[in-house]
């Protein structure tokens, strides 16, 4: 039985150092897997930072939004305090504008067609 010697040469830290494993003909027959390996390990980095980018951004926009939120439930307490029958009273008189509270109740006006 004659066993035939594989013309094929490990691969040692050396070579690697001194870049002659890219002369290798296995190592060469491998390299456009590993391009493809690198550049999915890349498209997958830029996609967790882009996705982190996007976090970042919806976390401050929920922060504004809970701020407006609490502005806009100040505004509206303001403006209901405001609009009370005795709050008008005395805007009314403060600003001297001659207004009478009527003694008789409103009359609905009755308009007839033609």
């Amino acid at each position: 039985m004659a066993t035939k010697k594989s013309n094929t040469r490990k691969v040692g830290v050396r070579q690697v150092l001194l870049g002659s494993v890219l002369l290798n003909r296995e190592v060469l027959r491998w390299l456009p897997v590993v391009g493809m390996v690198a550049f999915l390990g890349l498209l997958m980095i830029s996609n967790r930072f882009k996705g982190e980018k996007i976090i970042r951004a919806t976390v401050e926009f929920q922060e504004e939004v809970k701020e407006l939120r609490s502005e806009s439930a100040t505004i509206e307490a303001e403006l209901m305090n405001m609009s009370r029958y005795s709050q008008v009273l005395k805007v009314v008189n403060r600003k001297g504008l001659g207004l009478k509270q009527p003694s008789e109740p409103p009359v609905k006006i009755k308009v007839q067609k033609l």
